[in-house]
């Protein structure tokens, strides 16, 4: 007869695969298929369009061309099981690819090629996702270190349920990958300045070089590196220095502890280097072949323009590149991402910038964190101080000692939030919240700390954090698949996400599946039926997707044919971004200096516009060669204005959150072209 196995060894073992690696695989299982099942109806976006085309040129051509201001690791991530799929890929004898014209390639490979690009997309963010549960690994185990099982597994669901990183964990952009290499290269360091060996120093220096090749802004590792070994310096413990089978030394003075850190300086610059250039394929020229019978030029202007007014860091960039110390291509990358981050045209809560406001990414945070990982946090901070005040309690201590010691353990937590979040709140660059994606993870680390309360068995903090956890599971699982739409209740939830925020924080032009389903249930099939306008944001298809619309002003409009098509009543179907206006030319609010040059053009293209009105937009109406400038103007004023009509009407459908529905009557069109201006304010814009 068997044993009975004791009731506290039962009790043990399952606490054990509660808080210990089964339950940790359990939710990044979760989290990947979260990240994965959630992008199965959505196309490309913006972005995605050149890393994956990117990357799929960096393994075939060993090119560089191609997207250069990011780092090459994420797109030969995500390509690499393309590579056993046979995909075509554009010719390399045409002018799009002799002018690294990105986009327009992207959008060879993706739709004019006969490659499927839904299944393109789905091996390539299936590869991205494996980056992000990489990523919950490192916050569990870090957290594990600092606060035990329970509080690893506080840390990862928090990560695993986390509609930010749900969102841009399956993306194919460098997002992801640069929060991975960073969590990495600050953990490896940090072990690095207590126990130095061979491997140590290699798993630092080969952390800090996958950072290099993920994005533009691993520079900022810099001065977090220089922090963190200051704050070993300051402090009195030991350095253990160890090599072979021989026991480790232990190093206590400063000054030869400062050496050894010293001497791990040029092996990092050594080892980042070599990691760099085996990206680019060991060779500076970004192009693999030359054009026959002529120049090859890099995108968005070449060095020259990337070069112009950039100070020091272009006059050091310039130093690089006359000596070659880095491929052409990073340098040029490196150069484009700093030049075109000082000024981009920027939304937030109606309001319009070219440089931004030093609150957007605060105000990211705030609307776009769940309501339960802030309860999380309030509690992980609560549990902070009270071990500190019982840890002061004793005579030999007191509670700025203990303050202290665990900011040291966790230095390297606080070192990359407050360096990254410096230098966010500093940045012009106000496009998206995932520009602070790197500052989710240590964050999640630090609100393990409110496994305090489950230990102690505090019943009302442990039925707070229950409930925390609780409706964090349960927005994630309501949101899903529109992540990147995700709005907490303090900003009116997703349905009011497009009056505070655009582009990537909401809509980077993924919906075109979800419009077409949207069409098909309600039978509108285009121009036979009920008249269909479209406005789109982004670099998918609409016409790959059978979206068969009239085009408004859009961007980037590669696949609209005529200006100034008749508008009826119908229905509009606008991408949240257009709405506000923030990418057409001219941008921003209705003002009177708008009002006054649309009255100016409606007046000198009357005749032309009534001629149209039984035309396909302007296809077979002459007009003088001198017109077209005016009338492109007159386009875009008069799609800004009934924007302008529409931005103060409730949408009576929306499409993912990101592409908002209009039903609209003639008398509506009537009234927003041509009636009183629906939004005048001031001329806080240039004129058109």
């Amino acid at each position: 007869m068997a044993r009975s196995e004791p009731k506290g060894d039962s009790s043990r073992r399952i606490g054990r695969w509660l808080t210990g690696a089964p339950a940790a695989a359990a939710l990044l299982g979760a989290f990947w298929v979260l990240a994965v099942t959630s992008t199965l109806r959505k196309c490309t976006t913006s972005d995605e369009l050149v890393h994956l085309t990117g990357g799929y040129c960096y393994w075939i051509h060993n090119d560089y061309r191609i997207n250069p201001e990011n780092g090459n690791l994420p797109g030969r991530w995500a390509a690499l099981p393309l590579l056993l799929g046979g995909y075509r890929f554009p010719r390399l004898d045409q002018p799009a690819w002799w002018n690294s014209d990105q986009w327009r390639i992207g959008c060879q490979f993706f739709y004019e090629l006969g490659n499927d690009p839904d299944r393109m997309l789905l091996l390539g963010r299936a590869m991205i996702a494996l980056l992000g549960a990489a990523l919950g690994v490192v916050v569990w185990l870090w957290s594990r270190r600092l606060f035990g099982p329970v509080g690893g597994l506080i840390s990862l669901a928090l990560y695993a349920f986390s509609p930010t990183l749900l969102a841009h964990g399956r993306l194919i952009t460098s997002d992801l990958a640069s929060a991975l290499f960073f969590a990495l290269s600050l953990a490896a360091l940090w072990k690095l300045l207590h126990t130095l060996t061979p491997w140590t120093l290699l798993a630092s220096c080969l952390a800090m070089g996958g950072l290099f090749v993920a994005k533009m802004s691993a520079v900022l590792v810099v001065p977090m590196a220089l922090m963190l070994m200051a704050v070993r310096l300051l402090s009195s413990r030991p350095l253990a220095l160890g090599w072979g089978k021989r026991p480790p030394r232990r190093i206590q003075s400063r000054r030869w502890r400062a050496a050894a850190f010293a001497g791990i300086i040029p092996a990092h610059a050594l080892v980042v280097g070599v990691v760099i250039w085996s990206f680019y394929g060991f060779r500076y020229s970004s192009f693999h072949a030359a054009r026959p019978g002529g120049e090859q030029s890099l995108a968005g202007g070449g060095w020259s323009a990337v070069l112009a007014d950039t100070g020091t860091i272009g006059g050091t960039v310039g130093f690089g590149r006359r000596h070659r110390l880095l491929p052409e291509a990073y340098l040029y990358g490196f150069a484009h991402a700093y030049k075109y981050s000082h000024f981009r045209r920027a939304f937030l809560n109606g309001r319009y910038s070219d440089r931004g406001w030093w609150y957007f990414f605060p105000y990211c945070f705030l609307v776009k964190t769940p309501l339960g990982i802030f309860v999380v946090l309030l509690l992980a901070a609560a549990a902070a101080r009270r071990q500190w005040l019982l840890a002061g309690q004793g005579k030999a201590a007191s509670p700025w000692a203990a303050f202290g010691q665990g900011l040291y353990r966790t230095a390297p937590l606080w070192i990359l939030m407050a360096v990254y979040w410096a230098f966010s709140i500093r940045s012009h660059l106000n496009i998206g919240h995932r520009h602070i994606l790197p500052t989710y993870a240590p964050m999640f680390v630090l609100a393990g700390a409110a496994a305090y309360w489950l230990q102690m068995r505090r019943r009302l903090a442990s039925v707070l954090l229950a409930l925390a956890g609780l409706s964090l599971v349960a927005e994630s699982l309501l949101i899903w698949p529109h992540y990147l739409a995700y709005f907490n209740p303090l900003a009116g939830g997703p349905k009011n996400a497009y009056r505070h925020l655009v582009d990537s924080s909401l809509d980077w032009g993924q919906d075109l599946p979800g419009l077409k389903h949207w069409l098909d249930r309600r039978g509108l099939m285009g121009r036979d039926r009920t008249p269909l306008y479209l406005s789109y944001f982004g670099n998918g298809s609409p016409d790959y997707y059978g979206i068969q619309a009239e085009r408004l002003p859009g961007f980037p409009d590669r696949e609209r044919n005529s200006l100034l098509v008749p508008l009826r009543g119908g229905v509009y179907c606008i991408s949240a971004t257009m709405l506000q206006t923030l990418l057409v030319r001219p941008a921003g609010p209705w003002t009177r200096e708008h009002e006054r040059v649309y009255q100016s053009l409606l007046a000198r293209y009357d005749q032309l516009i009534r001629r149209s009105e039984s035309s396909p937009g302007w296809a077979g109406v002459p007009f003088e060669e001198d017109a077209e400038e005016g009338i492109q103007l007159l386009d875009a004023l008069r799609f800004c204005r009934l924007c302008a009509w529409l931005r103060l009407r409730e949408p009576a459908d929306r499409v993912g959150y990101s592409i908002l529905i209009y039903q609209l009557t003639d008398e509506d069109i009537r009234r927003a072209l041509f009636g009183p201006p629906a939004e005048l304010r001031a001329d806080i814009s240039s004129p058109p």
